[in-house]
């Protein structure tokens, strides 16, 4: 998008547009990541028919507070899988696995929005030292 462009788009636009694209990511990523419904809905601290209307909407409404906090850090965790992981089968493993650091799964860690920051801490930890 231009300079040109982004300065001709509404707030209320770019909101809508970034409630989509977070939406798409959250989905991309639960698939991705092997993720439960329920780990979504304890993650985002929301319920399985929220989240099904999120889907078919294709879009989250109201993108604030701690959602907006839980959706930024879960899908910085899942853009750091990715740059460390080409394989989809290796990003589902470390995120289902134990790791000495973290001593449980990920995915039990990232429950709560301590959790998720603990993790994507450790992942920028981790690249940062070229591991």
């Amino acid at each position: 998008m231009s300079a040109e462009t982004a300065q001709t788009i509404s707030p209320e636009e770019r909101a809508i547009r970034e409630s989509q694209v977070v939406c798409r990511a959250i989905f991309v990523l639960q698939e991705d990541l092997n993720l439960k419904v329920k780990d979504l809905e304890i993650i985002l601290g929301v319920d399985r028919k929220t989240l099904g209307r999120w889907k078919e909407k294709g879009a989250i409404p109201n993108l604030s507070g701690h959602l907006r906090q839980a959706t930024s850090h879960l899908i910085s965790i899942y853009r750091s899988l990715l740059a460390m992981f080409s394989s989809p089968i290796d990003r589902r493993q470390w995120i289902h696995t134990g790791h000495m650091e973290l001593i449980l799964p990920p995915v039990e860690l990232i429950r709560d929005l301590e959790g998720l920051i603990r993790v994507r801490r450790y992942l920028d930890y981790v690249r940062g030292r070229g591991a």
